[in-house]
C-alpha cells in the first residue's frame, strides 16, 4: 500500500496530524483546512482515504480523529 497506515492502536486513538492525514488521503494540508468545518467532511474523507475511514476534526486537540459513529 502506497499511503501511510495507521501504525499503532495508540496512533489510532490520538489522531494524525494535518500533515499526515493530507499525505493518507493524497491531498494538500490547505484542503484538510478548507473542507474540514464542512457537514460533508466525514463523507469526503472516507471516500478519499485508502481503507474507507472517516475522519472528523477535533479543534481543542488540532488533531485528526477517526469518527467512529455507529448506526
Amino acid at each position: 500500500m502506497n499511503s501511510p497506515e495507521l501504525n499503532s492502536l495508540s496512533e489510532f486513538l490520538q489522531g494524525l496530524s494535518e500533515e499526515d492525514l493530507a499525505k493518507r488521503l493524497g491531498v494538500a494540508p490547505a484542503k484538510l483546512q478548507e473542507l474540514r468545518d464542512k457537514p460533508d467532511f466525514k463523507q469526503w474523507s472516507q471516500d478519499k482515504d485508502p481503507e474507507s475511514v472517516s475522519w472528523r476534526y477535533q479543534k481543542d486537540k488540532q488533531r485528526y480523529i477517526v469518527n467512529l459513529s455507529f448506526g
